[in-house]
């Protein structure tokens, strides 16, 4: 394998370049040259289960930074499409990994660098390698370079954003200043859900949330969704 190349698309030198091989090899190549049962310890994996952990912190902690009013619902939606086998397929081969990949005779010969759910397993354990050579930062690093740009056009694309100021937006004057007000919640002291109300233009709409913010979010959003319906009407 080319580890020079590799490095070079994804832009990190390893220290410990056994941990890049481990891993591009797939499970077919392992149970092929070393047999069962411990040809796993060979595959790559060990490193893929390790890898979506990390890949799911550094996501999930962007996106918390960087979204600070977006529901947690929301959050987890924007969350799942990212990180998902076809997604991960899209940035494996942006890398090329395609082109690194050890696999065995057979899947080889059926097109398997080519596969999204090969390529993303391969994806998840080349950040794995890297977290295991030099932590998370180098992980974080790795992973927001390759898909910032993703998380911002999926956001906007998924509606994924701030209710609040999409609601301000439609307004449009300080006179039509949506009011909000957190009139209650409910359930456990442990786990309260908020309720929160919003007020603009004589209508009221309402919202549950598990923080004050995200129940102004719920009810920004029904108030969305109201004078859109009332629009189309």
């Amino acid at each position: 394998m080319e580890t020079e190349k590799l490095q070079k698309y994804i832009k990190y030198d390893f220290k410990d370049l056994g941990l890049l091989r481990h891993a591009m090899v797939h499970p077919s190549f392992s149970n092929e040259k070393y047999g069962k049962p411990k040809s796993h310890l060979a595959s790559n994996q060990r490193l893929e289960f390790l890898g979506d952990s990390v890949l799911s912190l550094v996501v999930s902690t962007y996106l918390y930074n960087n979204y600070p009013d977006m529901p947690e619902g929301e959050l987890s939606k924007l969350r799942a499409v990212l990180v998902c086998e076809a997604s991960l397929a899209v940035f494996a081969k942006r890398i090329h990994l395609q082109d690194f990949l050890i696999l065995g005779v057979g899947e080889t010969a059926s097109g398997g660098m080519e596969k999204p759910s090969i390529l993303a397993d391969a994806y998840e354990s080349l950040i794995a390698a890297i977290y295991l050579d030099s932590g998370i930062e180098s992980a974080r690093e790795f992973i927001i370079s390759q898909i910032e740009s993703d998380i911002k056009t999926t956001a906007v694309r998924y509606k994924a954003y701030d209710y609040k100021t999409n609601l301000q937006e439609k307004m449009g004057t300080d006179r039509d200043r949506p009011i909000y007000e957190i009139i209650g919640n409910e359930g456990p002291d442990h786990s309260p859900v908020f309720i929160a109300s919003v007020s603009c233009k004589g209508e009221k709409t309402f919202g549950k949330g598990h923080s004050k913010k995200e129940a102004e979010q719920m009810a920004a959003k029904e108030m969305l969704e109201l004078i859109e319906g009332k629009k189309e009407k």
